[in-house]
């Protein structure tokens, strides 16, 4: 039985590593705002960041630039211009994009009770587990086990609530990136009167 716990365990963590990979990927990629020569160095910082934050930071954001899952997923549709925090000279070309969920306000106070309490079970599974669960008895292995079943779903939901995002951000970052390769983006970004390229030497 105690290998069962172990085994159910290891499960528990791995499934909540997962959760924080996707985590860290939208905290390090849902806000990017800089010039568009240090547009790859500002992004590579934000990926760096991002890389040694803990669950607890991903969701609330405590003492980071990041953008936690409480932000991501925001009642507030209303945002200031990301630049506007930059000042950056006029002449320098710029650009800023943000990935966002907006919520009711009834939907996102639910959405943070639940993360609040994914944290929570989190931390007791990493931190508190041996002090939760005597597992040199078969009762306590009994009730361990219980507790691992009860907190792997609750895991498991959470994990495929953000993994839809995720996968949901990915397309509109694909979906981006096709049309900045287009004439049409070129000619917003440059003026509108854009003339086809002529052959100099004629």
């Amino acid at each position: 039985m105690q290998q069962q716990v172990q085994r159910y365990l290891g499960r528990c963590l791995m499934r909540i590593q997962q959760y924080e990979y996707i985590a860290k990927a939208l905290a390090a990629h849902a806000d990017i705002a800089g010039s568009a020569k240090e547009l790859l160095t500002v992004i590579d910082k934000r990926i760096e960041n991002a890389a040694t934050a803990t669950l607890g930071t991903l969701v609330k954001g405590e003492g980071t630039a990041l953008t936690n899952l409480r932000t991501l997923f925001t009642a507030e549709e209303q945002r200031q211009d990301p630049l506007c925090k930059l000042k950056l000279p006029a002449d320098q070309a710029a650009f800023a994009l943000s990935f966002r969920v907006p919520l009711p306000p009834e939907d996102y106070a639910a959405m943070v009770r639940e993360l609040d309490a994914f944290v929570a079970l989190r931390n007791r599974l990493v931190h508190h587990f041996m002090d939760d669960f005597d597992i040199f008895s078969d009762e306590g292995c009994s009730n361990a086990l219980l507790h691992l079943h009860d907190a792997y779903a609750e895991i498991d939901k959470q994990f495929n609530i953000l993994f839809g995002h995720a996968k949901h951000f990915e397309v509109i970052r694909q979906e981006f990136a096709a049309y900045m390769q287009t004439p049409e983006f070129r000619a917003k970004l440059i003026g509108d009167s854009i003339e086809p390229a002529t052959d100099r030497r004629q």
